[in-house]
């Protein structure tokens, strides 16, 4: 039988470790929070168009050049016999390889760049490549910094990372005022120092031992992570893309800062992840099922009111990110929409867990991307229609997809059986207050002063279920 004290602790040790975690994933937020509102100000719709796409080739270049290898390290350091030392290699020879793969990819831009981007080759896409680059090594040196369970040196190269580069961009388009290219390179800057000081601090306490077999194994199990990581990243930048090519760069723009605000639960649950699948892996097979329904159905509780407080809040919050020029009301509903997705991400991760600790990730190359197409061909299709938040319906959509799926490959790969009922509750309750921030109005001070009323319930909520966690 399994223990249920094991499992309680299960879950205050993902938002007590996670909530240190999350201040990483706090960084990008502050940053775009801080630095948007003056960038889509500066640089005007079409420009930051541009930003837009460079961020995603940022985000998805890191995914596929990364080879998945991040998502082996923490398994590696955890579960392996080469333990730490053999974890610290993956991290020197995973940042080798991305780092070969993305220049290779960079001098090849100008053959693709028009066909899957929209927009013709230019030095910012360059210096968008090569800091995908630095990116792979932050998030190798990330993967380790879990094995130790070293929340602080993460937080810090997070926000070297997500908030100088944004800092250092700003400061050339100011000083210049001049266009995307600065910004980017600003961004390349910030991801190469957070990169080799990641590399610095795997090093720092020992030294890199590597047996016969650990690269190949941990390719194994990452290169199938790869199709499903870039598959998780698509969910939000394919849509843009696909605003970009229907509407417009400019409205790709506007569908961006949108995304940007929607999607942030989601990033925090991600944060958690940090945090939830060290949990996982540590916890005794007897003992694991228990301890997953507990954490699970906790932070989807936690990720609801999270989402909730996005989607009612969106019209202040957006007003702050764009300025008028972006028709901050008219994204109010987009960015709601897409705060249901984050709800659900929770029952998709919750099974991921479980299919790399089997370590047979295999189906993960085929079931995610094969969630990702049927997601982004319902928004293709919704995209006729002219509307943004018809778009958006794609990313919660996704996330049900990749819920699905991922459950049916856990019951194949995995022995641990759990009851993924639980999560019903917290789903149902996030999907009705994100729901319905889609169609309160998002203007006159009656209604604003309602939604504001309904997040300040929500926040109390939150901390009521936060104490109640850390005092079961």
């Amino acid at each position: 039988m399994a223990d249920p004290g094991a499992a309680g602790n299960a879950s205050r040790d993902v938002l007590g470790r996670g909530s240190l975690y999350t201040l990483g994933s706090v960084a990008p937020i502050m940053a775009n929070v801080l630095v948007t509102p003056i960038v889509t100000r500066v640089l005007g719709r079409e420009e930051y168009g541009v930003v837009a796409i460079g961020l995603i080739l940022v985000q998805v270049g890191a995914m596929v050049a990364g080879l998945g290898l991040a998502s082996s390290i923490t398994r590696h350091g955890v579960l392996e016999r080469s333990g730490e030392a053999g974890a610290r290699a993956l991290v020197l020879q995973g940042s080798a390889l991305s780092t070969v793969l993305v220049v290779a990819a960079m001098l090849a831009g100008p053959l693709w760049s028009g066909p899957v981007l929209s927009v013709p080759w230019q030095d910012g896409l360059a210096f968008a490549a090569l800091a995908a680059a630095g990116f792979v090594a932050v998030l190798n040196a990330q993967a380790f910094l879990r094995v130790q369970d070293r929340p602080v040196p993460f937080v810090i190269m997070s926000a070297v990372a997500t908030l100088g580069g944004p800092i250092i961009g700003l400061a050339l388009v100011l000083w210049r005022t001049s266009d995307a290219d600065d910004y980017l390179f600003g961004l390349l800057v910030g991801y190469l120092v957070a990169g080799l000081a990641g590399i610095v601090l795997a090093l720092r306490g020992g030294w890199p031992r590597t047996e016969r077999g650990d690269l190949p194994k941990a390719l194994k199990v990452g290169l199938p992570a790869v199709p499903h990581l870039v598959a998780l990243l698509l969910v939000q930048n394919a849509l843009v893309l696909i605003v970009t090519r229907y509407f417009g760069v400019d409205d790709g723009g506007r569908m961006q800062v949108a995304l940007l605000l929607g999607s942030a639960p989601a990033m925090i649950v991600s944060a958690l992840n940090n945090a939830w699948a060290p949990v996982v892996y540590r916890t005794e097979p007897s003992a694991r099922g228990a301890a997953l329904e507990r954490t699970s159905r906790d932070v989807a509780a936690v990720t609801a009111a999270l989402a909730g407080g996005v989607a009612l809040l969106a019209p202040f919050l957006l007003r702050i990110l764009a300025p008028a020029e972006f028709e901050p009301a008219e994204l109010v509903p987009v960015a709601a929409v897409t705060s249901i997705g984050a709800v659900i991400s929770v029952a998709y991760l919750a099974n991921v867990h479980l299919v790399f600790a089997s370590g047979r990730s295999g189906g993960l190359a085929v079931a995610s991307p094969i969630s990702l197409v049927v997601g982004l061909g319902a928004a293709v299709g919704l995209a006729q229609t002219g509307s943004l938040t018809a778009v958006a319906v794609g990313f919660p959509l996704i996330y049900v997809f990749l819920a699905v799926g991922t459950s049916l490959l856990r019951r194949r790969v995995s022995e641990t059986r759990w009851r993924e009922p639980v999560l019903l509750g917290p789903i149902a309750a996030g999907f009705v207050i994100c729901g319905g921030s889609v169609l309160l109005p998002a203007e006159g001070v009656l209604w604003l002063s309602v939604r504001f009323g309904l997040a300040a319930l929500l926040g109390i909520a939150l901390l009521w279920m936060v104490r109640r966690i850390f005092r079961r």
